[in-house]
């Protein structure tokens, strides 16, 4: 998985996207990050038993220095790696902040991570920032918050139901969103449409018409009256489609040079509305069993924590 400004590095370097993070911000989120740190022995050296004793904080100012080719992170004098990321942090520029803050989340073991994660958000959502982290990378609010709640719990959602291909087309559409490439993200997102109903269906290689069909023939659509069930298909199910052929790159004449930011939110709503329906559906059909709490023994001689 590529770092934040990786993943947006013509959209940074072409000045069409920015990352405004308040001093108070940051400030609070080095204090979330040193809450969060855990220190761990590492082998370095596959052929040599040494290990050296860490931290996840310096490992992530170590990765820095590689992602970047930094010799040192830029703009600090704290002596010692641990005190030269609240430095960074308190500095550098948004884009490596977020660097920073998604490699701790990827090197931090659970349930740590999701606490750490869902601490981020409440930091961003309290000072009106713009950032959301979901499944290890940033997203940037889109302009309507309550399509971004959609957006964000149904990329968690397929993320969550194995739903692998369509969880990554769905990012993909939100970076491409992000960058500006709105005929991508549109394309992208209708691609994720399909995936998901696919895995439905268990049909491959077919279009957004047949999908649909087979959705409704599969008994999806059962708790409907019989009435309505067609008209659903054609009326619902296919608005994405619809956008993601004429405005994605598919059936566009020549009057159609550029397509406005707008539709490229509409996309992905919608995608995030399908896409929790869907998963919804699937989980009637195939409900996930809860694991069974495990079952440690007790040793003879410890005080249970009352």
């Amino acid at each position: 998985m590529m770092i934040f400004s990786q993943r947006y590095v013509r959209a940074i370097e072409d000045g069409r996207l920015t990352v405004g993070l308040p001093e108070a911000v940051r400030s609070k989120l080095w204090a979330v990050m040193a809450r969060y740190n855990a220190e761990f022995y590492v082998q370095r050296d596959p052929n040599d038993r040494w290990t050296d004793r860490t931290s996840i904080i310096e490992e992530v100012a170590h990765d820095l220095q590689y992602e970047h080719g930094w010799s040192a992170l830029p703009g600090t004098s704290a002596d010692g790696t641990y005190e030269a990321v609240g430095e960074f942090l308190r500095k550098a520029d948004g884009p490596y902040v977020l660097d920073a803050l998604e490699l701790m989340y990827r090197m931090a073991e659970a349930p740590q991570n999701e606490e750490f994660r869902q601490r981020l958000n409440q930091i961003m959502e309290l000072h009106g920032c713009q950032w959301r982290l979901s499944d290890g990378e940033f997203f940037k609010l889109d302009a309507d918050f309550v399509g971004e709640r959609i957006a964000a719990s149904a990329h968690e959602a397929l993320a969550a139901n194995q739903f692998a291909g369509a969880a990554d087309e769905y990012a993909k559409a939100r970076r491409e969103q992000a960058s500006g490439d709105i005929k991508d993200a549109i394309f992208q997102a209708g691609k994720s449409f399909e995936s998901v109903l696919k895995v439905l269906t268990g049909l491959e290689h077919v279009n957004a018409d047949k999908l649909t069909q087979e959705f409704l023939s599969q008994g999806y659509l059962e708790d409907l009256p019989e009435s309505v069930r067609q008209g659903f298909v054609s009326q619902v199910l296919k608005a994405l489609p619809f956008l993601r052929n004429k405005l994605g790159g598919h059936g566009q004449g020549a009057e159609v040079l550029e397509v406005p930011q707008v539709y490229g939110e509409l996309a992905i709503q919608l995608a995030g509305a399908f896409h929790n329906f869907f998963v919804a559906k699937h989980l009637e059909k195939k409900p996930v069993e809860p694991e069974p709490p495990s079952q440690a023994p007790v040793p003879e001689h410890d005080e249970l924590p009352f």
